[in-house]
C-alpha cells in the first residue's frame, strides 16, 4: 500500500500515531469549514454529529450554547478517544456524549435527533444510501440533516453521488424534503428536513 493510500485509510478510520496525527490536522484544518456548516443547524433540543473525528465541531456547537445535548458518533476508536480528550469538560457537564458506533447502524432510537451533521465523512462511509437512511431514522419528523464537504473530495472518494448536484439528488431520493445547497470556497453544504407526519 502506497502512502496516499495510507493516508487515506487514516482519513476514513484513524488508529495509531499516524491516525491521532491526521485527527489533530483534521480539527484545525476543517475549523473554516465547520463554522460554515454549522450556521444552518438550527438551535435545537438533542444534536448528533455522524463521523465526530477529533470532537471539533463537538467543541464548536457546546461553545455556542444553541443545543442542549450534543452527540458524537465515530466508528474510529481513536478518534472517539480524542474527540473525549477535547470535549472532556462538556461530558463532565452532561452537554456532550460521545460514542463509538457506525453510521450504517447508529444505536438510537427512530425519532431521535431534531437535527443531524456530518462534516468531511460521508465520502468514506461504505454504504451511502444506508447511512443516510440510519440518519434519516433517526431524526424526528421536521428534524434537519446538514451534510458539509470539499466538493474535491466528494469527486475522487465516490462512485456515485459525486458532485454538486448529485449529493443534492441523494437527499432527495433518501426522503428529504425542502432541501437546500450552498457552496463556499470549493466546498458544499446540503440540508434537508425529514417530513413531517400528517
Amino acid at each position: 500500500m502506497g502512502i496516499t493510500q495510507k493516508l487515506i485509510e487514516q482519513c476514513k478510520t484513524p488508529r495509531g500515531l499516524l491516525g491521532r496525527i491526521m485527527l489533530r490536522i483534521m480539527n484545525g484544518a476543517h475549523r473554516g469549514l465547520t463554522v460554515w456548516g454549522l450556521a444552518k443547524v438550527p438551535p435545537c433540543s438533542k444534536v448528533l454529529d455522524v463521523g465526530c473525528g477529533g470532537g471539533a465541531a463537538l467543541s464548536l456547537m457546546a461553545e455556542t450554547d444553541r443545543f442542549e445535548h450534543i452527540y458524537g458518533i465515530d466508528i474510529s476508536p481513536d478518534a472517539v478517544s480524542l474527540a473525549t480528550a477535547k470535549n472532556r469538560r462538556h461530558i463532565e457537564t452532561g452537554l456532550v456524549t460521545i460514542m463509538q458506533g457506525s453510521v450504517l447502524e447508529l444505536p438510537f432510537d427512530d425519532n431521535t435527533f431534531d437535527a443531524a451533521t456530518t462534516f468531511q465523512s460521508h465520502y468514506h462511509w461504505p454504504d451511502i444510501i444506508t447511512a443516510i437512511q440510519e440518519i434519516y431514522r433517526v431524526l424526528k419528523p421536521g428534524g434537519q440533516f446538514v451534510l458539509v464537504a470539499e466538493i474535491y473530495k466528494i469527486k475522487y472518494h465516490m462512485q456515485e453521488y459525486n458532485n454538486t448536484e448529485q449529493t443534492k439528488i441523494l437527499f432527495e431520493e433518501s426522503g428529504f424534503s425542502r432541501v437546500e445547497l450552498s457552496t463556499y470556497q470549493k466546498s458544499i453544504r446540503v440540508a434537508g428536513n425529514k417530513v413531517t407526519s400528517c
